[in-house]
């Protein structure tokens, strides 16, 4: 097989079309990763001091005191708003993954259920109508996480819902696509 020699200008215009595109290369997957990941952040406010007095271990700057927390904790005001997830709704295209980060200052957990319900601590779930039934997981995974840790994960197709076990007012739906 004989190869055709190209000349010598358009070779090196080839060629830097070839180390252009292997810089790109170097570089996109971080732009790639950006777009094939969805983040949900855990918030929270808790404010060390009070909280700490009362035995939750707390983390962080939060300025929110454990009694105003507890002051919240009823059908009315549903829970502390700024005890929430980032997204109440998201939406996954296919091959993306969730990426969930709890940047508050409590242990919080991003459970998938089926259901919408109560959680673990009874006093929190106060903060829910009298008769709601328990959340119910979906596995023993009750996917807690702990301040400044993250959780990474794929979906499969269709709808899933997510909620804290211990802040149960704290809820996402995720859409895979």
């Amino acid at each position: 097989m004989q190869r055709k020699r190209l000349p010598v200008g358009r070779r090196g215009r080839i060629c830097g079309v070839a180390v252009v595109s292997a810089l790109a290369a170097l570089t996109l997957p971080g732009a790639a990763t950006a777009r094939d990941t969805r983040d949900i952040l855990v918030q929270d406010r808790c404010e060390v001091v009070s909280f700490t007095a009362n035995g939750i271990p707390c983390v962080g700057d939060g300025n929110v005191t454990f009694d105003e927390l507890l002051a919240r904790v009823n059908p009315k005001d549903g829970g502390h708003h700024a005890w929430r997830f980032s997204r109440k709704e998201a939406h996954l295209k296919e091959g993306q993954r969730l990426v969930v980060t709890n940047v508050g200052g409590e242990t919080h957990s991003f459970t998938e259920v089926d259901n919408f319900g109560t959680g673990i601590v009874p006093r929190l779930n106060e903060a829910l109508p009298p008769d709601t039934p328990p959340a119910v997981p979906k596995s023993d995974d009750l996917g807690f996480i702990d301040p400044g840790q993250t959780l990474s994960f794929t979906l499969s197709r269709g709808p899933h819902m997510f909620q804290c076990l211990i802040h149960p007012w704290m809820r996402s739906v995720v859409e895979q696509r």
